[in-house]
């Protein structure tokens, strides 16, 4: 059964202290250093890395002389050397006299003295023995000799026993501190046996990270989010808008910031949506956030009759206390009729006190019947009706309720703590307990031990017993060794409490009165924290009010009719009826800045900050779409102590950037300030990534180079890593990165294709089309059989450029066509660039190269020249040429194959 690390290490120390041995703690801490889950992962994936290479580097002379602790370890030779010392005087005298006889011999007549003459006995005995053994001594017999030498030898036997329980501790202590020490060592011996990129090896299996892509677990802190936090710091009010590219975290960093905010409100904003509209569902989960954050239920959406809700109300109320009325009555009345009648008798003893009490209160009530009727001084009744009147005025003080609830909490934990320390020490001094205690504890003792040891057997082997079938029928042992081990307790205490001694215990006349006392101060701790209800807030019920304002439509109709009991009728009817309209949009956002002001305001008084996030306004379409809305919602910006966070696309961010140069528009009287979301850097991507996966620095690089740093893609393709290393049954960098490199090439090629045969084509420019085929059909299906065709037909298309008159299939190619192609050349030539850096072994000993000799070298260029194809085919050609150029990678197409293949071909076997 697999230990866990705390058994493992209690396991090791226990190994040391029997073995006691350097030679063995060490290999036996060198061994656990290996279990270590980082250590283990890599050992096994490729030849120099085994188990048995470690443990032989591990073994050599220099390792262990530059590894081993210098100063514990001359302690530890020290404190073997002095057991040795005593186990070789020991032997010497163990061989010559028989000195456990002579003690099993002393044993027994110590333990007839005790039991003849008591304590004083065994001491009397030792000073006897003492003095014959001293005596026989002086004489200089043989019998006295052997006698004192037996004596000595089982004194060197304690003093051997006592050096080797030392040289077990000290061993124990110096093998956790050597493994300790020696772990970073086997780490870093096991890296160097991988040979070069050891980081290259991916061996981890742990993307729990990566799953789930939206868990607030696993989101980081990035540059964006202190920019926008920093900006809101500086307003005390105000519209701040967040742009960036798709996927580049502007939702994450809205939800962050409400998430963040004492009160905050995050809305979508869909394409579909009117301003109206928008601002109609804006208003309800305005007036929804408030209600559930001030902890209220939010009503239906359809409202009941008074009737129904009364009676929906009763039936609710009513099957909660027939629920806690069945528990709480039974065990009420058992409690009353347990100590009722001793509660009654002490009552009875304090009757003193109640009747002084209720004297006082007598006195009270003619006081104040006195100045009611005038007979007190004038000035007593004005002091009277002026603290009255204080008492109204200070009803929404907070300070009255705060007050009352600690003084209330203070008293009942006062009073709950002094009544149970009553009860106990009221057990404490009871007589009739001190005199059955004895007998309880001696005949109870027993039956609790056996009980206890049977139910922690029972519970343990519940715990460790699998369930299984049987002829389809399902055997769960587990359910009753756990009815047994419930039957086993419960069977202990009750044979306990039937035990004579212990039911002389109970019978103690104080007994009811001292659980009387601890039942009164547990419910007293219980309820300290009781308050009372505290009032619905005014804007809460205004909240109410105004979600089934725009939610619901009410009608209501009157009818009188008049006749007289024959045939003949006479009578009028008259039926009216009242609805409420929806409000209009003036209305609407006249309503809504004033319910938003309000809780501004509130939440304001405790200095606390009001956010309204609204995400997806880059849903609308066009920035023109988008102006428009803003244009009609701006009228809900500027309210007071309330800041705005918009997520809008990246033309928006640029009209506001652009402010009257030369032109205004919506953005310059909407916005207060906008925060540009870049794409992540290297190091915010390793940061995220190490956070959702254990990724090493080459898979890092990758991951981020392919995203462009945009953290959407970022965790998309560590997804695809895992897939492709699965895929690839491989952990190698060369293998994961050209399989993953290649199906996202084959993927945008045939979506490129796909664009391309909706355009107009003559035969002839159809040999483009047919040149795609091609190079899509050699991608989704790639072989060592087809190797050097693939890489001749990438490389023919990557340096492939419309512009150049001698490549180009004609001058019938059409515009859009031919921008087309060069976006996906450029994509190629991408691609092909990312093959040609990590589809290679040396990728480490590569990128410090490709560093020395410039910033093209710095691989955050990479990424750059991603982002840049979002931009331009051509732009981007030249960043990657200046990255080929840093990294010594051909400038021109070439025969030489740089990516590794197996020998065998998966496809073609033959």
């Amino acid at each position: 059964m697999p230990l866990s690390s705390a058994a493992r290490r209690w396991a090791g120390r226990a190994l040391d202290f029997y073995d006691a041995d350097i030679e063995l703690i060490y290999q036996r801490c060198v061994l656990d250093c290996l279990e270590v889950p980082r250590i283990a992962r890599l050992l096994g994936h490729r030849p120099r890395a085994t188990r048995d290479a470690v443990m032989e580097q591990m073994r050599r002379g220099v390792v262990m002389n530059r590894t081993l602790p210098t100063a514990s370890l001359s302690l530890l030779e020290s404190v073997i050397e002095d057991r040795d010392r005593h186990r070789e005087h020991f032997r010497h005298a163990h061989q010559q006299f028989s000195w456990i006889a002579v003690y099993l011999s002393l044993v027994a007549l110590l333990v007839l003295a005790a039991v003849l003459f008591g304590p004083v006995g065994p001491l009397a005995a030792v000073l006897v023995l003492a003095l014959f053994a001293g005596g026989l001594r002086a004489r200089g017999g043989a019998t006295g000799l052997y006698f004192v030498g037996c004596l000595r030898t089982g004194w060197l036997c304690l003093r051997w026993v006592i050096a080797r329980l030392a040289l077990g501790i000290e061993s124990a202590r110096w093998g956790e501190a050597t493994r300790r020490r020696i772990e970073p060592v086997v780490w870093r011996m096991t890296r160097g046996l991988l040979g070069d990129d050891p980081d290259s090896l991916l061996v981890s299996d742990s993307f729990d990270g990566l799953r789930s892509s939206r868990s607030r677990a696993y989101r980081i802190d990035n540059a964006a989010l202190q920019t926008l936090t920093r900006k809101l710091s500086y307003m005390d009010s105000g519209t701040v808008a967040v742009c960036g590219p798709r996927g580049a975290g502007k939702s994450t960093l809205l939800e962050t910031t409400v998430g963040r905010a004492d009160f905050g409100l995050l809305a979508q904003a869909p394409a579909s949506y009117t301003p109206h509209e928008f601002l109609l569902s804006l208003s309800v989960d305005l007036c929804e956030s408030y209600i559930r954050h001030h902890g209220h239920t939010v009503p239906p959406l359809v409202q009941l009759s008074p009737l129904k809700r009364l009676m929906h109300r009763a039936r609710s109320r009513f099957a909660q206390l027939l629920r806690w009325a069945a528990f709480a009555l039974p065990a009420a009345a058992a409690i009353v009729l347990g100590v009722g009648a001793a509660v009654s008798k002490s009552l009875g003893e304090h009757m003193p006190f109640f009747q002084e009490a209720r004297r006082f209160t007598e006195e009270r009530i003619d006081d104040a019947a006195g100045i009611w009727q005038g007979h007190a001084a004038v000035g007593t009744g004005v002091t009277i009706a002026l603290l009255g009147m204080a008492w109204w005025r200070a009803r929404d003080s907070e300070w009255i309720r705060d007050a009352a609830g600690g003084a209330w909490r203070a008293v009942a934990s006062v009073a709950g703590i002094a009544l149970i320390g009553t009860a106990v020490v009221g057990v404490g001094q009871d007589v009739w307990i001190a005199q059955h205690l004895d007998t309880a504890v001696t005949v109870g003792i027993a039956p609790i031990v056996i009980s206890g040891l049977l139910w922690m057997l029972f519970s343990a082997a519940a715990d460790f017993t699998p369930q299984f079938e049987i002829r389809g029928w399902e055997i769960r042992p587990r359910v009753l060794l756990g009815i047994l081990a419930g039957l086993t307790g419960w069977a202990g205490l009750l044979y306990v409490l039937r035990a004579p001694g212990v039911q002389g215990v109970l019978a103690s006349p104080g007994n009811a009165l001292h659980l009387a006392a601890v039942i009164t101060g547990v419910l007293l701790l219980q309820v300290r924290h009781w308050a009372p209800k505290p009032a619905e807030r005014h804007l809460v019920t205004r909240c109410r009010s105004h979600l089934f304002r725009l939610q619901a439509q009410l009608s209501a109709s009157t009818a009188l009719t008049a006749g007289t009991p024959q045939f003949l009728t006479l009578g009028t009817s008259h039926t009216t009826s009242v609805a409420t309209l929806p409000p209009n949009f003036p209305e609407v956002v006249q309503e809504f800045r004033d319910l938003l002001a309000r809780i501004a305001a509130e939440f304001q008084e405790r200095d606390e900050s009001v956010v309204i996030a609204i995400d997806e306004l880059d849903r609308l379409g066009t920035d023109t779409h988008v102006l428009a809305f803003l244009a009609e919602i701006k009228a809900i910006f500027g309210v007071e102590h309330v800041h705005y966070v918009l997520a809008v696309a990246e033309d928006v961010g640029a009209a506001f950037v652009r402010r009257g140069l030369p032109h205004r528009d919506v953005t310059d009287s909407s916005l207060d300030d906008i925060v540009h979301v870049q794409p992540a850097t290297l190091e915010e991507s390793r940061a995220l990534l190490d956070k959702r996966a254990e990724l090493t620095a080459p898979y890092a690089l990758l991951t981020h180079t392919l995203a462009g740093g945009i953290p959407r893609d970022l965790i998309r393709y560590g997804r695809r890593i895992m897939d492709m290393k699965d895929k690839t049954r491989s952990g190698e960098l060369v293998r994961i990165a050209r399989q993953l490199i290649l199906e996202e090439l084959s993927e945008t090629l045939a979506g490129f294709r796909t664009l391309l045969g909706k355009q107009q084509w003559t035969p002839g420019t159809g040999n483009v089309l047919n040149s795609f085929r091609t190079l899509v059909t050699l991608l989704r299906e790639p072989c060592p059989c087809t190797e050097g065709e693939l890489r001749c037909a990438l490389q023919q298309f990557a340096f492939y450029q419309t512009g150049d008159a001698a490549a180009a299939p004609g001058h019938e190619l059409v515009d859009e066509a031919r921008h087309l192609i060069d976006e996906a050349s450029a994509y190629t030539y991408f691609s092909l660039t990312l093959l040609d850096i990590f589809a290679e072994n040396g990728l480490e000993r590569r990128t410090r190269q490709a560093a020395q000799r410039g910033p093209d070298g710095n691989p955050e260029r990479l990424a750059h020249a991603r982002q840049e194809l979002a931009v331009s085919p051509y732009s981007s050609r030249l960043l990657i040429e200046a990255i080929r150029k840093a990294w010594s990678l051909p400038m021109s197409p070439s025969n030489v194959i740089r990516w590794p293949w197996e020998r065998a071909c998966p496809i073609h076997p033959s």
